[in-house]
Order: C-alpha cells, then structure tokens, then sequence
C-alpha cells in the first residue's frame, strides 16, 4: 500500500484560548483553509482531517492532523497488491452465487477480472515510467463505463469514478504521465472504498 503524506500540528494553550481556538480552525475549515499557530494550511485533496482537544487542567492540547494522497508514482498500487486486493473479493465472491447475464452485459464477475488485468497493465507501465498500451487504456475506459452501469454494485461512487475515469481518459490523450499516474492512484483509492462497502 502507498504511504500517504501526513502534517500534524499541537498547540499547547489556556483553556480558554484553546476552545476558541477550537472554533475558529472549524470555521476555517468550512471555508476551506487553516490557520495552525499562524501557519496557513490549504485543505485541498486532503484525504483525513482531525481535529482533537485534550484536556490538561488550566491548559488544552490541540492537536490538528492531516492525511494526503501519496504523489506520483508512489501513489500507484503495486502490481502485487492489485492481485492480493481481488484475490480477497474473488475468495468472498466464491461463495456466493454467479450473477446472472443483465441484458446484453457480460457477466459482472468475468467483467471485474478483466478490469483488474487491464488495470495492473496500467499500473505496471506507470510504475515503469511509460505509457500504458492504449489498446489496453481504452479497454479499460470501456469495461469502466460499462461496469457504472450496473445497478446495486456501488451507484454512488459511480459519478466521481465516472469523471476520474475521463480525467484518465484526457490525460492518456495528452500524453501526459504525470496526469495519468494520478488518475490510476484515484481511481485505485476510489476501488478500495467501495470495494469495502460493497464486497
């Protein structure tokens, strides 16, 4: 699994101070930006946000954390860890029933494992520093958009999945790696929380 990036803040104040303290950084928040003992802390892409007070006597511990996306390739899953992810899904999906054929789709199961080989043939290329085969890229842009549209697997992480994946789409036309390693690391991330919720 990619390490994320992670900022951590404390501040010892008077009890008072710490709770106004307290509001203060929560409205910031809504706004999107912190202010942290004078320090301004963008909020964009952040991917864990905590904010936390311990009470010391007279005094308060404020303590202000943050989590952020790896960047790069670093970013990027290892080829081991795609097939470790879906040998767990496939385990849990062994027992229960084969879906059936949905109209003209392919079967959900037989569509997956063929995304998960495209997808570790994207991962593996970016790891590598080149552009994944297009024929492969597009092949995957197409069992993308054919996999949102079966109902009941996860419709609600299908909008943001639909629009990281034309992210990844206008990235490979531009030739752009750096562009491309981010929308495969989102998508990646976008996977695991609905793998989650939905396996």
């Amino acid at each position: 699994m990619s390490a994320s990036r992670k900022r951590k803040f404390e501040m010892v104040l008077p009890r008072v101070e710490a709770l106004r303290a307290l509001t203060e950084l929560t409205a910031r928040a809504a706004e999107g930006a912190l202010v942290v003992g004078g320090e301004a802390v963008a909020l964009k892409d952040f991917t864990s946000l905590k904010i936390g007070i311990k009470d010391l006597g007279a005094s308060c511990l404020l303590k202000v954390s943050l989590k952020y996306p790896a960047l790069g390739v670093a970013a990027l899953p290892s080829p081991a860890s795609v097939d470790a992810e879906e040998g767990r899904r496939e385990h849990v999906a062994d027992h229960a029933p084969e879906p059936m054929d949905e109209g003209d789709k392919p079967r959900y199961k037989g569509l997956k494992k063929r995304m998960k080989h495209f997808f570790k043939a994207i991962v593996t290329s970016l790891r590598a520093g080149t552009a994944p085969d297009a024929d492969v890229l597009a092949a995957f842009v197409a069992d993308s958009r054919l996999m949102t549209g079966y109902p009941g697997r996860g419709d609600a992480f299908y909008p943001a999945y639909d629009a990281e994946v034309d992210r990844l789409e206008a990235a490979a036309a531009a030739g752009d790696l750096d562009a491309m390693t981010a929308s495969v690391a989102a998508l990646d991330r976008m996977k695991k929380e609905c793998h989650s919720r939905h396996a």
